[in-house]
């Protein structure tokens, strides 16, 4: 992005029961990226590029019935937001413009 401001923010929160399954997807992202805390992750990151697939691929594979977590993606550049539903097995994500998102918001000073 020409501005110097980061193209994308990535946060997101994990629960796993499995200390070990949680550090080994921690370490799918940059370290500065992840903060664990028990049984809990936390996920911050503003850049211009993070690839998220091996950490989607590793928490389908790694979560067990209990576990749960969300991955929120903003694409500032494209104005995206994507949001991943974490599960065992796999995940859900949806996308949405964020003028889409913002679109009801319009009568209350939004423009």
């Amino acid at each position: 992005m020409s501005s110097g401001k980061p193209d994308i923010r990535v946060f997101g929160q994990v629960s796993m029961a499995d200390a070990g399954a949680l550090a080994r997807l921690a370490g799918t992202l940059p370290d500065d990226v992840t903060s664990l805390s028990g049984s809990s992750m936390e996920i911050e990151f503003a850049g211009f590029y993070l690839d998220v697939d091996v950490f989607l691929e590793t928490a389908a594979s790694s979560m067990r019935a209990g576990d749960s977590g969300h991955l929120d993606v903003f694409d500032d550049e494209n104005g995206v937001l994507t949001r991943y539903d974490l599960a065992p097995g796999g995940h859900e994500s949806k996308s949405h413009r964020y003028d889409d998102i913002l679109e009801h918001t319009k009568g209350d000073g939004n423009w």
